[in-house]
């Protein structure tokens, strides 16, 4: 008897494993977001990976209506973690995207741009922005 809910909990689990989703809900303070999967599924609060959360770290939260993938090795969900991001028609790729570029491109027009092969940086701040450079004049050693 245990065997058989055992086989028929397998083929739940192996759909578990990667799921397609968007980000309905975000929780900033816990960095976790909830997804709603293919299937119409919306996950418990999630994490999220992010490129650096070490002695460095990078803070990019996803937003409403990213598109996702939820990785759940356990074949459990509320186990899972969110991989963003993933374009398609809502989120397209940013203007002008070529290897030798790297760019962010921000919900304001705002664009951080570097091409490694001319060696330009670039910063746009759209609206009524401003760019502030903070530098620590007592650690500068000539």
């Amino acid at each position: 008897m245990m065997d058989s809910f055992k086989d028929a909990d397998l083929p739940r689990k192996l759909d578990n494993l990667v799921r397609l989703g968007t980000v309905e809900e975000v929780d900033c303070g816990m960095a976790k977001v909830r997804v709603k999967t293919i299937g119409n599924i919306l996950t418990d609060w999630l994490p999220w990976v992010t490129a650096r959360a070490g002695e460095n770290r990078s803070w990019f939260a996803p937003s409403i209506g990213e598109q996702v993938i939820v990785l759940s090795p356990s074949g459990e969900i509320a186990k899972g973690i969110v991989l963003s991001a993933i374009y398609y028609e809502k989120h397209p790729l940013p203007e002008g995207s070529k290897e030798e570029v790297s760019s962010f491109v921000f919900k304001d027009g705002t664009i951080v741009y570097y091409n490694r092969n001319s060696h330009k940086f670039t910063v746009s701040v759209k609206e009524e922005g401003m760019l502030v450079f903070t530098v620590d004049l007592m650690r500068i050693k000539g």
